[in-house]
């Protein structure tokens, strides 16, 4: 066999192979996409330490709301089954999609809370991370900061926060989440009078006045700084109040 026909005949084999390659790519996906559902399957993310949300309550809305089982789905049905199962108001974002096992996989990703507010109301609910009001449930109880104080803001679910205060504590407490020290130390925001933000560390028989959410990172170092250069020497119980509202100044009350 010359040279020639040697390169006609690999030439030959490599477009066999590439289009048998195609073949059973094109077949797998029409059979991911014709294969009639016979289980759903249901993964929720809960590495944030968040169990709003449980595979039961999924499969119940989806069997509530749609025939599954023993049919094939297509797109416009995955999509109507997404947006079902973000109406869940601790849902943040749902993903669903067959494969060639017959399975329905829906992906559940859930509101992480950043803080947790009482209004004047009575009523409770939870801010995520993104400022959207979500619903509290009867089920688990995320421990994150409460926020209480003059706060009529209502809590129509899974809208983003509307009113000043709300808004200039959302800030304030973002902030202190992205710092470990402070994340760990505080408890609960009080919003009093003037709109202004009071601080209850976990620790400790002291209140801190934040004032409003004005130059937030330069009251944090002036709070380490009094916390950790003079309280560490004179006692956490020292001072009744803290305040840090004024401009490179803390202000104390035995």
């Amino acid at each position: 066999m010359n040279k020639t026909v040697r390169n006609i005949l690999i030439r030959i084999s490599m477009l066999v192979g590439i289009f048998v390659f195609v073949c059973l790519m094109v077949m797998a996906k029409w059979n991911t996409q014709h294969r009639a559902v016979q289980k759903i399957k249901i993964s929720i993310d809960d590495k944030a330490g968040n169990f709003f949300v449980n595979k039961a309550e999924v499969v119940q809305l989806i069997n509530e709301k749609f025939t599954i089982k023993g049919k094939v789905l297509s797109g416009k049905e995955l999509e109507k089954i997404e947006k079902t199962v973000a109406l869940i108001p601790q849902v943040q974002f749902a993903n669903a999609y067959t494969d060639d096992k017959g399975e329905l996989n829906i992906k559940v990703i859930q509101r992480i809370p950043l803080i947790r507010v009482y209004n004047l109301q009575g009523q409770s609910f939870y801010v995520d991370k993104h400022g959207v009001k979500f619903a509290t449930t009867s089920n688990y109880a995320h421990k994150v900061p409460v926020v209480t104080g003059n706060i009529v803001e209502a809590c129509d679910s899974t809208r983003a926060i509307q009113s000043d205060e709300l808004k200039s504590v959302f800030r304030v407490a973002n902030a202190i989440d992205k710092n470990e020290l402070w994340k760990a130390m505080i408890g609960q925001y009080n919003i009093i009078e003037n709109a202004h933000i009071e601080m209850t560390p976990r620790f400790g028989n002291g209140t801190i006045i934040f004032g409003n959410d004005a130059n937030i990172e330069q009251k944090l170092k002036r709070l380490d700084i009094f916390y950790f250069d003079v309280l560490r020497k004179v006692g956490w119980n020292y001072y009744k109040v803290i305040n840090i509202m004024y401009k490179n100044q803390v202000v104390c009350l035995k």
